[in-house]
């Protein structure tokens, strides 16, 4: 089952925004829609989980329109931990919630993103 997850994001006036989204996410990251709003185009989000710290996304100079992403991570072989053939794997998230942090995002600025899950 899809399930979406959206807040908005204020910058305060440094530029710079932490909002979290969901409660108790657990299950495969599908996509991310970032709608910019007023943010400047310079600006960084890196998303990740709130409690593992496991990286989602990190997109410097985001842009001024809406745009989708479908994050994928690099896979590593078990033995080893060495990089694998298979070059890229869902990201999971497991009973917690995404942290998103925008820097460089203009004073005062509002945009949204939503983050869709499939558990």
């Amino acid at each position: 089952m899809l399930i979406q997850h959206t807040t908005a994001i204020v910058t305060n006036g440094s530029g710079a925004a932490t909002v979290y989204l969901g409660s108790s996410i657990r299950g495969r990251v599908v996509a991310i829609k970032y709608a910019p709003g007023t943010i400047a185009t310079g600006a960084t989000l890196v998303v990740s989980g709130d409690v593992t710290g496991v990286a989602v996304l990190t997109k410097a100079n985001a842009g001024t329109s809406t745009v989708w992403y479908y994050p994928l991570a690099a896979a590593n072989k078990v033995a080893d931990g060495s990089a694998s053939a298979l070059s890229e794997v869902p990201v999971h998230l497991y009973f917690e919630r995404a942290k998103v942090v925008v820097s460089s995002g203009g004073a005062t600025a509002t945009s949204a993103i939503t983050l869709y899950t499939e558990e």
